[in-house]
């Protein structure tokens, strides 16, 4: 066996684990009444934008390029740059370092390739929508769509460093920073810049990022980490599906490298007042602090529906606010059940007036929160009608 035939089963593997999360939520009553007919509406109104009618043409005619913008934002940090490893490689196969590197370059020309479709597929959506408020070419889309390929892959780059070294909230803060400055310095080259050197720029970027990933690639001192990150990238859509479910408990990736989390290391006390009610809130509130999926997909949901709310009209703007507030409530009733349903709290009382009032309390402050920010997103979206 050689790194390629690995890669391919694997990844076969992969898609087959993938299809049966998705059947395990999708059967063919769901697919027949709810996921066919959207997708048939979706393309009925894509053809009535074509023809120059129709909702879609209508939210065009408001589009510009700032809100096609917030959404290549929003994908710029999506992904990550798979290896395909397991634990027992560590075992069976590290000794063959050839194999290993060669699914890791296969892995990683992958990563490359999903990556270009989905800002292919992205384009190609969405260029008709804005086509009659934003005036732009072929040659001008395609050195966009070079830019910005070129762009996320420096990203998926900065992400293989960030899983290499241990974890601290000047690290974090920094890598916030930089992507902040980055996507500001790119929107003003996006503007101003002729697509000539846009495109040049995108070209840097893509070839500067492939050669750090392969030189990262052919080094085996994070092999630790690179497998708890592809862990983590195979139980994504498990851990989302679990998520919405009261019954099934999300997948947990085990890191072997046991880094201390960035906030609360000590485990100092939030609450001053020891109360059992109290008790409950801090062991809520550092768990979603310290657990980065919990957070992850909370700042999804935020970013997605302030991104909606920002290239919505108004009508949809109000919908989408209210479908975010049922919907955002939801899910932190969930996260804190789940946080609350771990061995160690077995025996106590989760009927008595402290555990719901710390429920609600919890739930309030944090639905609060991000409530506000989408309303505020909605409130400066209105500033630019």
């Amino acid at each position: 066996m050689n790194g390629r035939t690995l890669f391919f089963r694997r990844l076969f593997d992969y898609y087959k684990y993938q299809f049966k999360v998705l059947h395990a939520v999708i059967d063919w009553t769901v697919a027949l009444y709810i996921v066919l007919p959207a997708i048939a509406f979706v393309i009925y109104q894509y053809i009535d934008l074509m023809n120059g009618r129709g909702l879609l043409y209508e939210w065009s005619e408001v589009a510009e390029w700032r809100w096609l913008y917030a959404v290549c934002g929003l994908i710029m940090f999506t992904g990550s740059i798979r290896t395909f490893l397991m634990e027992a490689d560590k075992v069976f196969l590290l000794q063959k370092k050839e194999i290993i590197y060669q699914l890791k370059r296969y892995a990683l020309l992958y990563s490359f390739l999903v990556t270009m479709a989905k800002w292919l597929l992205l384009f190609f959506i969405v260029l008709p929508l804005i086509s009659h408020s934003v005036h732009i070419t072929f040659a001008e889309s395609t050195a966009l769509l070079c830019y910005l390929f070129g762009l996320h892959i420096f990203f998926l780059s900065l992400k293989q460093d960030r899983i290499r070294k241990p974890r601290s909230i000047s690290r974090w803060i920094g890598g916030i920073l930089v992507r902040a400055i980055l996507l500001a310095g790119s929107a003003i080259l996006i503007v101003f810049t002729e697509r000539h050197l846009l495109a040049l720029f995108g070209i840097l970027f893509l070839l500067f990022s492939v050669i750090r990933s392969l030189k990262k690639t052919a080094s085996f001192t994070a092999f630790e980490a690179e497998v708890t990150e592809e862990k983590k990238s195979r139980l994504a859509l498990a851990g989302l599906v679990m998520m919405m479910s009261q019954e099934a408990g999300m997948p947990k990736v085990k890191d072997r490298m046991r880094r201390k989390p960035l906030l609360y290391r000590n485990s100092k006390r939030i609450f001053k007042r020891r109360t059992i009610c109290t008790g409950y809130k801090e062991l809520f509130f550092k768990v979603m602090l310290r657990n980065g999926e919990y957070a992850r997909q909370m700042y999804m949901l935020l970013s997605a529906f302030t991104v909606l709310i920002f290239v919505s009209p108004i009508w949809l703007k109000v919908i989408a606010l209210l479908v975010y507030t049922g919907v955002c409530r939801y899910i932190l009733t969930l996260i804190f059940d789940k946080v609350m349903d771990v061995p160690f709290l077995i025996g106590t009382d989760k009927e008595s007036d402290e555990y719901y009032r710390a429920r609600k309390s919890c739930i309030n402050i944090l639905h609060y929160a991000f409530a506000a920010c989408c309303f505020l997103a909605a409130a400066v979206s209105l500033l630019f009608t």
